[in-house]
């Protein structure tokens, strides 16, 4: 028995493209961690093959609990300078979750939530791009290597946390 088109193409074939899309190797694949007096942990800057520079950094909000939050060219939101093709911000997202999974191994924090904070001047041009961000970082967050000490919780309200088990 065979399947519709649209079950095909919305179903099987979207996520083979995502999968393969987003199968890419980081651009850097080792990092310097440095901790902040605040609590916050900062990844040195580094810059991709497109010489942007890079910046990750693992907000400590309180208990061990922490947010990520990485920029370009030192902005998280957008960047009209940003020449970064679908397959450059694939290898950003596989290189950030390379950094998130030595942060998860070196520092082994409670949890560590994932959040995608839209462009204002994008939602307002395109209504349908909110929450776009989030629904790239839940495909992204696979690639997190983890040894099974976390679980991911999707009840948090904007985002996805990393929460030891």
């Amino acid at each position: 028995m065979g399947q519709s088109f649209k079950t095909y193409r919305d179903r099987i074939l979207l996520s083979e493209v995502l999968s393969e899309l987003f199968d890419s190797k980081p651009f850097k694949i080792a990092f310097n961690f440095k901790d902040e007096e605040n609590g916050d942990v900062k990844v040195e800057s580094f810059k991709d093959p497109l010489d942007n520079k890079i910046d990750i950094i693992f907000y400590n909000i309180k208990n061990n609990l922490y947010e990520l939050d990485f920029s370009v060219n030192m902005d998280s939101f957008s960047n009209f300078n940003l020449k970064y093709s679908l397959k450059d911000y694939s290898l950003l997202l596989s290189t950030v979750a390379q950094a998130v999974s030595q942060f998860l191994e070196k520092y082994k924090p409670t949890g560590l939530k994932i959040e995608g904070e839209d462009s204002f001047e994008k939602i307002i041009k395109n209504p349908d791009k909110e929450g776009q961000k989030n629904s790239i970082y839940k495909f992204f967050i696979s690639q997190i290597e983890d040894k099974g000490d976390y679980m991911i919780d999707k009840n948090i309200p904007n985002g996805i946390a990393l929460m030891r088990k």
